[in-house]
């Protein structure tokens, strides 16, 4: 498991273009009933070179890991890993969905709502990386 979280996330962004994905976990505010120390910060899942998307809107309980390309369900169509892609599993709520990428970084933020959209290019930073799947 490359990630987990008892936190909801929400497909943030995503942009065809530049081939980018954002889930976005949001964080909560002093003045909410429910901030504390595990949520006053959002949690941003980016995925770049991304080929194909089965998600959800939103996922309670996240998880992700990578599976190998053999394993993943027949319905999902192998040559959209022409360009060795990595596949991910996202799992919540028992269920399971993917994203074929290039690669994926986890990272918290304190960005408000609106802020920032994802374009690797612009090399923007987050306070802490959780974790960092590099494309080949």
């Amino acid at each position: 498991m490359i990630f987990q979280s008892n936190r909801t996330f929400r497909i943030w962004a995503y942009s065809v273009s530049h081939e980018s994905l954002v889930i976005r976990s949001l964080m909560t505010y002093e003045d909410q009933e429910d901030y504390n120390e595990q949520t006053d910060h959002n949690i941003d899942l980016e995925f770049w070179g991304v080929s194909f998307i089965n998600l959800p809107s939103t996922l309670p309980n996240l998880g992700v890991k990578l599976v190998e390309i053999i394993n993943l369900p027949e319905y999902i169509n192998r040559e959209c890993c022409q360009y060795d892609e990595k596949a991910f599993e996202i799992t919540g709520e028992g269920k399971s969905f993917y994203v074929l990428a290039s690669g994926l970084l986890i990272g918290k933020n304190k960005w408000f709502q609106g802020d920032r959209i994802f374009d690797i290019g612009l090399n923007l930073k987050h306070d802490e990386i959780i974790a960092f799947i590099p494309g080949k």
